[in-house]
């Protein structure tokens, strides 16, 4: 305790009719009281900083643990927008292979159909040749060098499309069919020799 604090309890004390001894024992007893509530005016105070420190500590830790829950939220939303980013590039992956099978598919049914078409035709043309064999040998006519010609109207051939038909392979089919009637090349070059379309 200062001087000037002991002087002021000594006139405090003197006031209140203190004197001698009495007077040292107020002054005394005023100076531990006095240094009682500043002790525990210390005490309350560290008590304070110690309760203010403990609640900022907790507000921290309150706030990182927020944080952190905050980070793990938008760690799992990232994590399931990238599920389904994966997801609809599978689905469409799936949904491309699909239609690409299927159109593979298709185009592998197209080309059968127009083999198997090709190929009934062909057939159709043989039974007919076959079927005109026998009549090829009884209605020739004989040209100038003495080779027997078949008759124009015995060949025969279904008419030409071209919107499905191609030239070169029904050229070829009416070579084929030429050849099958013994058709004299010097025939075939001239302008004596015409198609007669099946009806």
């Amino acid at each position: 305790m200062s001087a000037k604090e002991l002087k002021a309890i000594t006139d405090i004390g003197i006031t209140l009719g203190y004197s001698g001894d009495d007077l040292k024992q107020f002054a005394n007893d005023e100076r531990m009281r006095t240094h009682k509530e500043k002790e525990l005016k210390r005490q309350r105070k560290e008590a304070e900083q110690e309760a203010e420190r403990q609640r900022k500590e907790k507000e921290a830790e309150m706030e990182r643990k927020e944080n952190e829950a905050e980070i793990q939220r938008q760690e799992k939303a990232a994590e399931k927008q990238r599920e389904m980013e994966e997801s609809e590039r599978r689905r469409k992956f799936e949904l491309e292979k699909l239609k690409v099978e299927s159109e593979t598919k298709q185009k592998e049914i197209e080309s059968k159909q127009k083999e198997a078409e090709r190929d009934f035709e062909l057939k159709k043309l043989q039974l007919e040749l076959q079927s005109r064999a026998t009549e090829s040998q009884s209605n020739t006519s004989v040209d100038g060098s003495g080779d027997h010609v078949p008759s124009i109207k015995l060949i025969k051939l279904p008419p030409f499309h071209e919107e499905k038909d191609d030239l070169d392979a029904y050229l070829n089919r009416f070579e084929r069919t030429c050849r099958a009637f013994n058709v004299p090349q010097a025939v075939l070059g001239s302008n004596e020799l015409h198609v007669t379309k099946l009806q």
